[in-house]
C-alpha cells in the first residue's frame, strides 16, 4: 500500500512539474493568455495592419529606445517625448514594462503619447504589462506585440524585429516565426536589430521572468548563425552591455519616475558601424 501511495505521489508531482513548465515564468502575478495566444492574436492584427517601411533620406540615421516606464506617473516619459519630438529620430522603441498592467495606467500612458505620424513609436510588452489582465488593454491600444519592419536608405535596408518575451519565453510559435524570418530575410538586409523586454544577458538573477536556459542557447546560436548585429532589452533597470560573437547586447536603464538616473538610448546607424550612447533626462 505504501509503495502504491508513493508511486501515486511521484506521478502527481511529475504532472504538476510538467504543467508548471508550460507556464510563463512571470513572477508573482499571472496573466490569462499564453505567449502562443498573444503571438497568434498579434499575427492576425499584423495581417490586417501591415507595418510600413520607414525611409531615411540620409545614409546615417538615429533611433531611440526606452524601457521600464511603469506608468501611471509619466513625468519622465513626458520629458523624453519632448526631447524626441524636438530631435526627430526615425523611430522610438519602447521595450516593455510601459505600465503596471492596470487599465487606468494604460490610459495615463496613452494620453501622453504623440500621434504616430509625428513620432513613430514601436512598443512591446513587458511582464508588468501583462498583470491584472493587462494584455487586453495592451492589445486594444497597440494591436500587436510581435512584428517586424525595415528601414531603408538609398543604398540599403535594415531589418527590425520586435519580440514578445514578456513572460520570460518566446514560446514555440514565435520562436519558429523568428527562425524563418532570420533564414529568409537575412540576405536582404545590412543590419539586423532585435528588440525585446526580458534581457538575455543578466548581471544578476531576478525573481521575475528569468528566461529558460535551453531557449537562450537556441537564441544565441541563431544570433551567431544569422549575424544579428544588436539586441536591445530592458527589465533589469540597470544599463549594461555585452558582446557574444558579433552581436552587441544592450540592456536599458529604467525610465520610471522613481528611478534615480533615468536615461534613454540613442543608436546611430551608419554605413560602416552601429554606435550608441545614453542621454540623461
Amino acid at each position: 500500500m505504501d509503495s502504491c501511495i508513493l508511486r501515486l505521489s511521484l506521478c502527481c508531482m511529475g504532472l504538476c512539474l510538467s504543467a508548471c513548465l508550460q507556464i510563463e515564468p512571470r513572477g508573482f502575478f499571472v496573466s490569462y493568455e499564453s505567449v502562443d495566444q498573444r503571438f497568434e492574436q498579434s499575427m492576425t492584427w499584423n495581417d490586417q495592419h501591415p507595418f510600413p517601411t520607414l525611409v531615411s533620406s540620409e545614409e546615417e540615421y538615429e533611433f531611440y529606445a526606452v524601457s521600464d516606464i511603469h506608468a501611471g506617473k509619466t513625468n519622465n516619459l513626458g520629458l523624453f517625448l519632448e526631447q524626441a519630438l524636438l530631435q526627430q529620430p526615425i523611430a522610438v522603441f519602447m521595450a516593455g514594462d510601459l505600465t503596471t498592467g492596470n487599465a487606468n495606467d494604460y490610459h495615463e500612458l496613452y494620453a501622453v503619447l504623440p500621434p504616430q505620424d509625428s513620432l513613430p513609436l514601436f512598443p512591446i510588452p513587458g511582464n508588468h504589462d501583462l498583470y491584472f489582465g493587462g494584455w487586453k488593454q495592451y492589445r486594444l491600444l497597440f494591436g500587436s506585440s510581435v512584428y517586424s519592419f525595415s528601414i531603408k536608405t538609398s543604398q540599403t535596408s535594415d531589418l527590425y524585429i520586435c519580440l514578445d518575451n514578456a513572460g520570460g519565453t518566446l514560446g514555440a510559435l514565435q520562436l519558429e516565426w523568428l527562425k524563418e524570418l532570420l533564414l529568409y530575410e537575412r540576405p536582404q538586409h545590412r543590419y539586423y536589430v532585435l528588440v525585446n523586454h526580458n534581457n538575455w544577458v543578466r548581471l544578476r538573477r531576478m525573481l521575475a521572468t528569468n528566461p529558460y536556459v535551453e531557449e537562450l542557447e537556441v537564441l544565441l546560436e541563431l544570433c551567431l548563425k544569422h549575424r544579428v548585429d544588436l539586441v536591445i532589452s530592458g527589465h533589469d533597470h540597470k544599463s549594461h552591455t555585452a558582446v557574444f560573437g558579433n552581436t552587441l547586447f544592450i540592456t536599458l536603464d529604467a525610465l520610471r519616475d522613481s528611478y534615480p538616473t533615468p536615461s534613454y538610448l540613442i543608436v546611430s546607424i551608419g554605413p560602416d558601424a552601429i554606435n550608441y550612447s545614453y542621454r540623461n533626462l
